[in-house]
């Protein structure tokens, strides 16, 4: 049976009962509660015939107490009046009798105003002389009189609401006891989503209980899980198998390349019989292999900090020395290509700290890497730009050209392993792919951001921001 029914079954138990308790009250209380209409003129005999006992003693305001216990003030008002038309004691919130001519007039008489009955009693001395008068007031309508009036309007109201009542007490329970029932399930579920957020998949929620539902649910995410789990393995095989074949490529090359480079050296030194020819192609060979060992070089190295155990090498610098450094450097080269090269150091810092912690070799890395890419992509009698910028939290270092700029495939692949782009970074010039990326990785490491775009005026921008360690 679900949940919805059972609340209704109850609900209409609980319903019958109310109701049963409604009817039971009402049929076996209705001679002491229920009144008729006409309860309170049937009243009237017994009080004119107090009245006619008391005679003109009840002129006195004393006995009002002991009138009052024979008159039913709850249901019917009452007035004491003189035989000037003054009201002695009683009910005072209208008058009937104004003048003595009036008592006169309404003497035994009964008439009706706004739906009240109001009835003129003589009050008589021993000597049946005419003392006052008795105002009785009262209503025929049981709604207004009958005392009984408050209970019966509350087991109706009780029985209107009861089903209401029921059905929100009811399906609070089942509720409450539906949630403690399915809460470890769900809290089982939710931190098998967490745990594979955090890349751990060796769990399992299968066999969740609580509901069918629930159940299908668990069942599907456990399937969903084993799936993850082996696509992710198969991706983590083919991820170390690409390592472990760069590292045996470039350790087989490594060796026979670094024998021609000694022959290739002994060779310019000793010379032949052609020198200039001669030395023109080991020349050339010795430039090759130089840039095939480089690439070999950087794959090694991206092999190598493409992994978790990879760390910097933090140390204390003075990054404007540094920075000063790095671009004598740059100039020269930016020189030899006639192209122009801007340097600007900004220390926003308030205490105008120089010394940070950093790993100078890595950034140095990067920064040659981009400042690479520029002079290769800015003509002649163009402009290179670096920026550095240090302020409380971060150090940001800009740098800007002014060539050709990025391509569409280049800004959404520049980052990518292995990327070449335009044929001018092929493997035939020296260029691996893998500068930009190996850059990325370094910042990083370094708990910063690089990002790459086109400037508007033309040329493209290179944004590198790393946290500013104070040493």
């Amino acid at each position: 049976m679900g949940a919805f029914t059972l609340v209704l079954f109850y609900s209409f138990i609980g319903s019958m009962l109310v109701w049963g308790g409604t009817l039971y009250v009402l049929i076996n209380q209705t001679d002491k509660s229920i009144l008729p209409a006409n309860y309170y003129e049937q009243q009237i005999p017994q009080i004119l015939g107090y009245v006619e006992q008391q005679k003109d003693a009840l002129l006195s305001p004393s006995k009002q107490n002991a009138l009052e216990h024979v008159i039913l003030t709850k249901g019917m008002q009452y007035q004491i009046v003189n035989l000037k038309g003054q009201i002695v004691y009683g009910w005072k919130g209208q008058t009937f009798v104004n003048s003595p001519e009036d008592v006169l007039s309404k003497l035994n008489r009964s008439e009706k105003q706004g739906g009240k009955y109001i009835n003129y009693h003589p009050i008589l001395d021993s000597q049946k002389k005419l003392k006052g008068m008795l105002v009785l007031r009262y209503s025929l309508s049981v709604s207004s009189n009958n005392p009984g009036n408050g209970l019966l309007v509350m087991l109706i109201l009780c029985s209107l609401i009861a089903p209401f009542f029921f059905i929100v007490l009811f399906s609070f329970i089942f509720a409450r006891k539906l949630g403690k029932r399915l809460e470890p399930s769900i809290a089982r579920i939710i931190g098998g989503a967490r745990r594979i957020q955090q890349n751990d998949l060796n769990f399992s929620v299968a066999g969740a209980g609580g509901s069918k539902e629930l159940i299908e649910l668990s069942d599907a995410f456990e399937e969903m899980r084993i799936a993850l789990e082996q696509s992710l393995k198969w991706e983590w095989k083919l991820e170390q198998e690409r390592r472990d074949m760069i590292s045996a490529i470039a350790h087989d090359l490594r060796t026979p390349l670094t024998i021609i480079q000694g022959h290739v050296d002994n060779l310019i030194e000793s010379g032949a019989r052609r020198p200039e020819r001669l030395e023109k192609y080991l020349l050339t060979i010795q430039n090759s292999t130089q840039r095939a060992d480089k690439m070999l070089t950087e794959l090694l190295f991206m092999n190598k900090i493409d992994t978790p155990d990879f760390v910097l090498q933090y140390t204390r610098a003075d990054l404007l020395a540094f920075c000063e450094r790095k671009k004598d450097e740059y100039a020269l080269l930016c020189r030899e290509k006639w192209i122009a090269f801007d340097f600007s150091y900004v220390n926003r810092r308030c205490d105008q700290e120089q010394q940070f912690l950093v790993d100078t070799s890595r950034l140095e890395q990067v920064f040659d890497n981009v400042i690479t890419n520029s002079l290769r992509f800015t003509p002649v009698e163009g402009r290179i730009e670096w920026t550095v910028i240090v302020e409380e939290t971060q150090i940001t270092f800009d740098m800007k050209d002014t060539g050709k700029g990025f391509s569409a495939l280049d800004l959404r692949r520049m980052f990518d392993k292995f990327y070449t782009g335009d044929p001018s970074r092929s493997l035939d010039k020296g260029h691996s792919g893998l500068g930009l990326y190996t850059a990325q990785l370094l910042i990083t490491k370094h708990g910063g951001h690089i990002e790459a775009g086109n400037r508007v005026e033309g040329g493209a921008q290179v944004i590198i921001t790393v946290p500013c360690k104070k040493a």
